[in-house]
């Protein structure tokens, strides 16, 4: 008989355009599905017309609009779900607040519980009110539950650093996220006269699109350039009417959200992934491009604090004439260039989704 584990989340599981959600959580779900029994306690409730494969979803309904009671909803379900068939073990993707009710349940049914921290559960950035660490209520429960979980999983060694700084010291297993290998395929290109340039990331102020923008009008300057943008604008039209100031509009084309199996094309189509978060847990754009044989360039944030210039282009936060600076004398270095893509692909490859969801499955079995 399979083991029972309940997995806490705020949601990512069929909501959204598409009903794709966070198509790498459900995927990574659906892997953990195959040797456990798996029962998935969401926030937010998937769309009407999503169907599970694999594994359960349990949500408030609809008419319930407060978190706080959608929160309770779930902790009825689980204690209902429990008493009929006792889980085994307790996950969390996010560490706040849903990696919190999954420590508290499983203090509470004397269960062992693992954390595995996204985005903001490593930061706090008050001026663009990101991340966890900068509200104070928030920051007492998170750490609480970081330090009281059994186990604690980050996706990379940027996000243990931040956990340092912010007083963690508990021990934190490191285990990236993997590009899908048979979605995002390697692909050789030649450059041509217009350098094709890609951002995938929601318009939100901790990806700092103005940087990238800058970056790429004076990238632009010295070489025919375009730019493919992809994700829900939440700035209301402030990072188009930037590109019309930079006057870059004419080269820049914005996309909402696309089919996750499209990404592939644009990836082909791309050069150059520019990336200039002010912070990231990981960036599975990063990874996605990588695997696709896109040069990747950005800020020493997530996945780029971790390779580092063997594997791309990388610079500090904000540095948009440093960042411009080395991708044109890249241009003129293709030797440089071709080695840096070929350490990412090597990286990749050794850290796709199958080995991901492995590492997961052997976290729980350790438990």
């Amino acid at each position: 008989m399979k083991k029972r584990i309940a997995i806490w989340i705020h949601g990512g599981i069929g909501t959204g355009h598409f009903s794709q959600g966070y198509p790498l959580l459900e995927q990574l779900i659906k892997r953990l599905a195959e040797p456990f029994d798996i029962v998935v306690y969401s926030q937010f409730a998937p769309n009407i017309d999503y169907e599970p494969f694999g594994f359960s979803i349990r949500s408030a309904p609809a008419s319930v609009k407060r978190k706080a009671i959608r929160w309770l909803y779930l902790v009825n379900y689980f204690f209902w779900d429990h008493r009929k068939h006792k889980f085994d073990f307790l996950g969390a993707f996010w560490g706040f607040p849903a990696g919190w009710f999954a420590t508290v349940m499983g203090k509470t049914m004397h269960l062992p519980s693992a954390l595995f921290l996204l985005g903001g559960d490593s930061t706090g950035i008050a001026s663009i009110d990101h991340g966890i660490f900068h509200m104070r209520w928030h920051k007492i429960l998170a750490v609480w539950a970081y330090e009281h979980a059994s186990e604690l999983v980050v996706l990379t060694a940027f996000q243990k650093k931040q956990l340092i700084e912010n007083g963690i010291r508990k021990a934190v297993r490191i285990v990236p996220w993997g590009a899908d290998s048979s979605l995002f395929v390697f692909q050789p290109r030649i450059q041509g006269p217009v350098l094709h340039f890609i951002h995938v990331g929601h318009l939100t102020p901790v990806k700092d699109q103005k940087t990238l923008l800058r970056t790429f009008a004076l990238v632009r300057k010295n070489q025919p350039s375009e730019l493919r943008v992809f994700g829900v604008d939440r700035l209301n039209g402030s990072i188009q009417e930037y590109c019309n100031e930079l006057g870059i509009s004419d080269w820049v084309r914005f996309y909402d959200v696309v089919p996750y199996d499209q990404m592939p094309q644009h990836y082909a189509w791309s050069d150059v992934m520019l990336h200039t978060s002010l912070s990231e847990g990981q960036s599975m754009a990063v990874t996605e491009a990588a695997a696709c044989g896109v040069l990747i360039a950005g800020t020493r944030v997530g996945l780029l604090f971790d390779l580092g210039e063997e594997y791309a282009v990388t610079v500090d936060i904000g540095d948009d004439h440093g960042l411009a600076k080395k991708i044109i004398e890249l241009t003129g270095n293709r030797n440089s260039w071709n080695r840096k893509i070929q350490n990412a692909k090597a990286w990749s490859e050794s850290h796709d989704l199958s080995w991901t969801a492995n590492q997961l499955i052997t976290v729980f079995n350790e438990l």
